[in-house]
């Protein structure tokens, strides 16, 4: 049975649901939710399983493959997950675990299936049960409200209610993440499967944010890789780095990196223009080390999509035994996220477009990418 089937199936059940209206507030909703609640029939919290695996086991399954691009293998395996889950949640709201339904979301929303990810999200909220937390409520709603809008968008039509509706929500996540200084997020439910199990936690995205003090920092390098293929940082076939003192660019360096054999497959001609004749006598990343560790200096480094870049650093340092990449990794997307709320997107040309509109981009070239990367931080800097 297909995922939205079933979960329509759960919606027009026996199932009593409570449906938001639009004249509804978040806390009026919150509250019937509750109401509900009261009537489920209760079972006790157990971890929901999916092909006899616990679901909580599969998250790192569905990372790599997301890493690998695979989507529909991913979305396949995070929608097994979320139906288990809710059908345990519909029993015992103890069980819910947002976690599984963002996550399928995040998915289609990759895929660009936006009429399934809205889908996906309303009915969830449909289903009445009370969320984790006011923030994890807001996130889930908009998400829907981007989804709404991104295909609006793609049909043709007037999205420009989803998209106040979006502003809107951001302002009200911001608050509510105020007032709850101590959320830790969703969660998979693996240390409460497993209470006498100490899990190392994966590091979040967040991590790449850097404080206000750590922001304010006036001398910082940025850096963009360029790889050749899917396989992964190993595959990195240029990088550039871009150093910033007293607010001012002060020093570049750029080179070509020859993949190792076994990595040097070029898919990605078509975005950066690297074909594998270019990279044929260039230095490879152990020949580089030397003149990269000589340019950071121990200094905070930036990437925008800090992520990418500070995967491929250590799947380079890795393979080659050694020890370059940066112990402070900061991101300017997520930053800009921060400290510039509202634009359209964080891509590196929509946020250059804001913070410096003169500079030309020479998109996926990494010397024109890094220094991009260095422009924004130093705006970011005078905007905090």
């Amino acid at each position: 049975m297909g995922l939205l089937k079933w979960l329509e199936k759960i919606v027009n059940g026996s199932t009593k649901v409570t449906t938001p209206t639009q004249n509804n507030s978040d806390k009026t909703y919150l509250a019937r939710m509750g109401a509900y609640q009261e009537t489920a029939p209760a079972i006790s919290w157990i971890m929901p399983k999916y092909q006899g695996r616990d679901i909580c086991d599969w998250c790192d399954e569905v990372a790599r493959l997301k890493r690998e691009n695979k989507l529909e293998e991913a979305l396949k395996v995070a929608t097994g997950c979320m139906e288990s889950m809710t059908s345990v949640a519909i029993k015992n709201p103890e069980n819910r675990m947002e976690y599984y339904v963002t996550e399928v979301a995040i998915i289609q929303h990759k895929l660009k299936a936006f009429s399934d990810e809205a889908r996906v999200i309303e009915n969830w909220l449909s289903l009445g049960i009370t969320p984790t937390d006011l923030p994890i409520y807001l996130e889930l709603k908009k998400r829907l409200a981007k989804a709404n809008e991104m295909l609006a968008k793609k049909e043709g039509r007037d999205a420009s209610v989803y998209t106040e509706e979006w502003k809107r929500l951001v302002e009200e996540l911001k608050v509510a993440k105020a007032n709850k200084p101590n959320n830790s997020g969703i969660c998979t439910g693996r240390s409460r499967a497993n209470p006498g199990t100490t899990y190392k936690k994966p590091k979040s995205r967040y991590h790449y944010i850097p404080s206000d003090t750590e922001l304010l920092m006036p001398d910082f390098v940025a850096v963009d890789f360029e790889t050749a293929n899917k396989m992964g940082g190993v595959s990195a076939c240029q990088i550039a780095l871009v150093k910033v003192k007293g607010g001012q660019i002060v020093d570049r360096f750029s080179s070509l990196i020859k993949p190792p054999v076994g990595w040097d497959r070029f898919e990605f001609t078509y975005l950066h223009g690297i074909r594998a004749r270019d990279v044929k006598n260039a230095p490879s990343w152990l020949e580089l080390v030397p003149f990269v560790d000589s340019f950071i200096e121990d200094l905070p480094a930036y990437a925008h999509n800090a992520q990418f870049d500070s995967k491929v650093w250590r799947e380079l340092d890795e393979y080659y035994s050694t020890k370059t990449h940066p112990q402070n990794f900061y991101c300017s997307y997520l930053t800009a996220k921060r400290i510039i709320p509202d634009l359209e997107n964080y891509k590196l040309p929509t946020v250059l477009k804001e913070c410096a509109p003169s500079f030309r981009l020479n998109h996926h070239k990494a010397d024109s990418d890094a220094e991009a990367c260095a422009i924004i931080v130093t705006e970011l800097q005078r905007r905090l």
